[in-house]
């Protein structure tokens, strides 16, 4: 039978505007929806007729999670984003579908969500590699990824601006005096990371600071406390560590079970070492000392995804868009001005 990519190739519009008019959503000119049709029935396409049409719009909410314990500790950063998804689509009169999955589930659950009738799709896209991106491109339908910073050419994406908030969390402790700024870096392979690996490189050369101590962490509490004692037990540990003043966490969580273990082991913060992180997770607040950390608004992540879906719905020929939430400086206790010995 001819896919709606076919039809779509032939009646010269998107497969998105197909989709629309096959399910008998709005968005389309009486016009082009009778040229779809023409078509669709001149290549003996048969309508799914077990399909219902919802008696409210829905909208779907993918969670892709490659590694669980990257959103341990962060799962009230990522609630909030939920949340505010949860609220737009009440507020605009969608249901909101929720489904989870991973590495070895992607595949089936991608299926699932193709076959289940809905406007659009939500996906939270953190750890997601292009191959598996590239499988979400099969289901013909409006899609938002949230979460990502790969590069999406056919679907719109609202991101965090991960350089630059790396970058302005270097260039604070630069402000504050600190030369030797080290980096503690999370130990999986997250594209979110990794771009802010590269924000603070770009820091250190456009500061004209020197490479310093890199330490890679599990990104959880207890994994990323586990790891810098092992790391402090070492021989080398506490000429490195008196090698810097202060340190860049890549997200809050390494931050805080790092701060933990140094405290431990005789370190002050911030009169020895101070540390910044990203997120603004809610244990920042109330960690000993209070984390300073680079704040990205959840709320915002949550509201622009949701308006941007429903402009893709209503108007699926669009150019893509493709916006960058950026952070903010959250000042507490664990960072202060360099003083020298």
């Amino acid at each position: 039978m001819v896919t709606i990519k076919e039809i779509a190739a032939i009646a010269g519009v998107s497969p998105a505007t197909v989709s629309l008019v096959l399910n008998n959503k709005e968005g389309v000119s009486e016009e082009t929806r009778k040229h779809i049709r023409k078509v669709a029935e001149e290549n003996n396409y048969s309508l799914p007729q077990t399909r219902k049409k919802p008696l409210r719009g829905s909208i779907q909410f993918v969670k892709y999670s490659a590694h669980g314990m990257v959103v341990e500790e962060n799962q009230g950063f990522i609630a909030s984003i939920i949340d505010q998804i949860e609220a737009e689509c009440r507020r605009c009169s969608y249901d909101l579908i929720m489904t989870g999955c991973n590495r070895e589930t992607a595949a089936e659950t991608f299926r699932m969500v193709a076959a289940k009738p809905s406007d659009g799709i939500i996906l939270l896209g953190s750890e997601m590699s292009d191959e598996q991106i590239r499988m979400m491109y099969q289901i013909q339908a409006p899609m938002i990824v949230i979460d990502n910073p790969m590069s999406y050419e056919h679907v719109d994406s609202v991101v965090m601006a991960n350089e630059y908030i790396a970058y302005d969390a270097v260039n604070y402790l630069y402000q504050l005096g600190h030369r030797n700024i080290g980096y503690f870096h999370s130990s999986v392979d997250v594209a979110n990371f990794g771009k802010r690996h590269v924000g603070y490189q770009t820091a250190l050369e456009k500061l004209n600071l020197k490479s310093a101590l890199i330490v890679s962490l599990t990104p959880t509490l207890q994994g990323a406390y586990a790891d810098m004692k092992m790391f402090l037990q070492q021989e080398h540990s506490q000429t490195a560590i008196k090698s810097i003043s202060a340190v860049f966490a890549d997200n809050d969580t390494v931050a805080i079970g790092a701060m933990k273990a140094l405290q431990e082991f005789g370190y002050r913060i911030p009169d020895d070492l101070s540390i910044i992180g990203v997120d603004d997770i809610p244990f920042s607040a109330i960690s000993t000392p209070s984390l300073t950390t680079m704040r990205i608004s959840r709320s915002c992540i949550g509201k622009m995804a949701v308006d941007m879906l429903l402009k893709r719905i209503a108007h699926p020929d669009n150019p893509n868009v493709h916006i960058q939430i950026s952070g903010q400086l959250v000042e507490r206790h664990s960072t202060r001005t360099y003083q020298a010995d």
